[in-house]
Protein backbone atom coordinates (compact mmCIF):
# COMPACT_ATOMS: atom_id res chain seq x y z
CA UNK A 1 0.00 0.00 0.00
CA UNK A 2 2.89 2.40 0.81
CA UNK A 3 4.43 1.82 -2.53
CA UNK A 4 0.89 2.62 -4.17
CA UNK A 5 1.38 6.23 -2.71
CA UNK A 6 4.40 7.07 -3.19
CA UNK A 7 3.87 5.85 -7.32
CA UNK A 8 0.44 8.27 -6.97
CA UNK A 9 2.94 11.23 -6.06
CA UNK A 10 4.98 10.26 -8.21
CA UNK A 11 2.92 10.25 -10.78
CA UNK A 12 1.11 13.42 -10.62
CA UNK A 13 4.51 15.75 -11.30
CA UNK A 14 5.04 17.73 -13.75
CA UNK A 15 7.93 17.15 -16.44
CA UNK A 16 10.61 18.71 -14.35
CA UNK A 17 10.85 15.74 -12.35
CA UNK A 18 10.88 13.56 -15.71
CA UNK A 19 13.72 11.43 -14.55
CA UNK A 20 11.81 10.38 -11.60
CA UNK A 21 8.37 9.65 -13.86
CA UNK A 22 9.94 7.28 -16.11
CA UNK A 23 11.10 4.99 -13.17
CA UNK A 24 6.97 5.35 -11.95
CA UNK A 25 5.36 2.53 -14.50
CA UNK A 26 1.67 4.14 -13.68
CA UNK A 27 2.25 7.78 -14.23
CA UNK A 28 0.05 8.25 -16.38
CA UNK A 29 -2.67 6.55 -14.67
CA UNK A 30 -1.82 8.11 -11.39
CA UNK A 31 -1.85 11.78 -12.77
CA UNK A 32 -5.16 10.87 -13.86
CA UNK A 33 -6.31 9.98 -10.98
CA UNK A 34 -5.34 13.07 -9.32
CA UNK A 35 -7.74 14.61 -11.43
CA UNK A 36 -5.43 18.40 -11.83
CA UNK A 37 -5.26 19.70 -15.65
CA UNK A 38 -2.19 21.78 -15.90
CA UNK A 39 0.43 22.38 -18.40
CA UNK A 40 3.31 19.78 -18.37
CA UNK A 41 5.80 21.94 -20.09
CA UNK A 42 9.82 20.01 -20.20
CA UNK A 43 11.01 23.18 -18.69
CA UNK A 44 8.23 24.34 -16.72
CA UNK A 45 9.08 27.42 -14.36
CA UNK A 46 7.70 29.07 -11.44
CA UNK A 47 5.88 31.89 -11.66
CA UNK A 48 4.20 34.67 -9.18
CA UNK A 49 0.37 35.50 -8.69
CA UNK A 50 0.10 38.74 -10.88
CA UNK A 51 3.18 39.77 -8.67
CA UNK A 52 2.39 38.08 -5.92
CA UNK A 53 2.82 34.75 -3.91
CA UNK A 54 -0.16 32.13 -4.56
CA UNK A 55 -1.99 31.51 -1.82
CA UNK A 56 -1.79 27.91 0.59
CA UNK A 57 -4.29 26.18 3.00
CA UNK A 58 -3.75 24.42 5.63
CA UNK A 59 -2.82 21.09 3.95
CA UNK A 60 -0.07 22.53 2.24
CA UNK A 61 1.15 24.58 4.98
CA UNK A 62 2.03 21.70 7.42
CA UNK A 63 3.48 19.44 5.04
CA UNK A 64 5.92 21.73 3.61
CA UNK A 65 6.78 22.80 7.01
CA UNK A 66 7.30 19.05 8.22
CA UNK A 67 9.74 18.42 5.39
CA UNK A 68 11.34 22.09 6.62
CA UNK A 69 11.81 20.85 9.50
CA UNK A 70 12.79 17.54 9.07
CA UNK A 71 15.69 18.46 6.69
CA UNK A 72 16.77 21.10 9.11
CA UNK A 73 17.73 18.44 11.74
CA UNK A 74 19.85 16.31 9.40
CA UNK A 75 21.50 20.06 7.80
CA UNK A 76 24.35 19.60 10.47
CA UNK A 77 25.07 16.24 9.72
CA UNK A 78 24.93 17.04 5.92
CA UNK A 79 27.44 19.84 6.37
CA UNK A 80 29.89 17.52 8.58
CA UNK A 81 29.34 15.28 6.02
CA UNK A 82 28.63 12.63 8.40
CA UNK A 83 24.65 12.17 6.91
CA UNK A 84 24.04 8.34 7.21
CA UNK A 85 22.17 6.70 4.34
CA UNK A 86 19.53 5.34 6.84
CA UNK A 87 19.06 8.97 7.86
CA UNK A 88 18.94 9.89 4.44
CA UNK A 89 16.45 7.10 3.71
CA UNK A 90 14.45 8.32 6.24
CA UNK A 91 14.28 12.21 4.93
CA UNK A 92 13.87 10.93 1.83
CA UNK A 93 10.96 9.19 3.05
CA UNK A 94 9.50 11.92 5.14
CA UNK A 95 9.54 14.75 2.13
CA UNK A 96 7.72 11.47 -0.14
CA UNK A 97 4.80 10.77 2.44
CA UNK A 98 4.77 14.77 2.97
CA UNK A 99 4.11 15.03 -0.72
CA UNK A 100 1.74 12.49 -1.09
CA UNK A 101 -0.25 13.85 1.50
CA UNK A 102 0.02 17.19 0.16
CA UNK A 103 -1.29 15.84 -3.52
CA UNK A 104 -4.34 14.15 -1.79
CA UNK A 105 -5.48 16.41 0.12
CA UNK A 106 -4.45 19.58 -2.46
CA UNK A 107 -6.92 22.31 -3.05
CA UNK A 108 -5.59 24.85 -4.95
CA UNK A 109 -6.73 26.97 -8.13
CA UNK A 110 -5.19 25.34 -11.05
CA UNK A 111 -2.31 27.59 -11.72
CA UNK A 112 -1.52 27.75 -7.84
CA UNK A 113 -1.70 24.16 -8.07
CA UNK A 114 0.64 23.99 -11.55
CA UNK A 115 3.45 25.74 -9.33
CA UNK A 116 2.91 23.43 -6.49
CA UNK A 117 3.90 20.86 -8.47
CA UNK A 118 7.01 22.07 -10.09
CA UNK A 119 8.20 22.39 -6.60
CA UNK A 120 6.84 18.78 -5.50
CA UNK A 121 8.48 17.28 -8.17
CA UNK A 122 12.22 19.04 -7.17
CA UNK A 123 11.70 17.86 -3.88
CA UNK A 124 10.55 14.47 -4.75
CA UNK A 125 13.99 14.17 -7.11
CA UNK A 126 15.65 15.88 -4.61
CA UNK A 127 14.89 12.86 -2.12
CA UNK A 128 15.51 10.39 -4.55
CA UNK A 129 18.87 11.36 -4.98
CA UNK A 130 19.22 11.71 -1.20
CA UNK A 131 18.24 7.90 -0.54
CA UNK A 132 20.78 7.35 -3.36
CA UNK A 133 23.60 9.19 -2.03
CA UNK A 134 23.31 10.69 1.35
CA UNK A 135 26.04 13.82 0.55
CA UNK A 136 24.58 14.17 -2.76
CA UNK A 137 24.18 18.14 -3.84
CA UNK A 138 21.07 17.22 -5.62
CA UNK A 139 19.74 15.63 -2.31
CA UNK A 140 19.17 17.29 0.99
CA UNK A 141 20.78 21.36 -0.53
CA UNK A 142 18.20 20.55 -3.49
CA UNK A 143 15.59 20.21 -0.94
CA UNK A 144 16.78 23.19 0.88
CA UNK A 145 16.83 25.17 -2.82
CA UNK A 146 12.86 23.61 -3.57
CA UNK A 147 11.87 25.00 0.11
CA UNK A 148 13.18 28.25 -0.56
CA UNK A 149 11.63 28.41 -3.53
CA UNK A 150 8.28 27.65 -2.05
CA UNK A 151 8.85 30.69 0.42
CA UNK A 152 9.02 33.02 -2.26
CA UNK A 153 6.34 31.54 -4.60
CA UNK A 154 3.66 31.04 -1.79
CA UNK A 155 2.15 32.82 0.78
CA UNK A 156 2.90 31.29 4.21
CA UNK A 157 2.80 33.16 7.46
CA UNK A 158 6.35 33.20 9.11
CA UNK A 159 7.50 31.20 6.34
CA UNK A 160 10.47 32.92 6.64
CA UNK A 161 11.46 32.92 9.87
CA UNK A 162 13.60 29.86 11.04
CA UNK A 163 11.63 27.33 12.30
CA UNK A 164 11.45 26.58 16.22
CA UNK A 165 12.77 23.24 17.13
CA UNK A 166 9.35 22.45 18.90
CA UNK A 167 7.44 22.60 15.08
CA UNK A 168 8.82 18.92 14.31
CA UNK A 169 6.03 17.28 16.19
CA UNK A 170 4.11 15.00 14.19
CA UNK A 171 0.67 16.84 13.59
Amino acid sequence: MKHAAIGLAFGTLCLVAQAALAQTPSAADAHAAHGHEHPHAANAALSLNAAEPWQTDEPLRRGMLQIRVASAMLTPAFAAAQLSQPQAAQLAEAVRGSVNTMIAQCQLPADADANLHVILGRLLAAAAALQNSPLAQDGLPAIQAALQDYGHYFAHPGWQEAPAADEHAHH
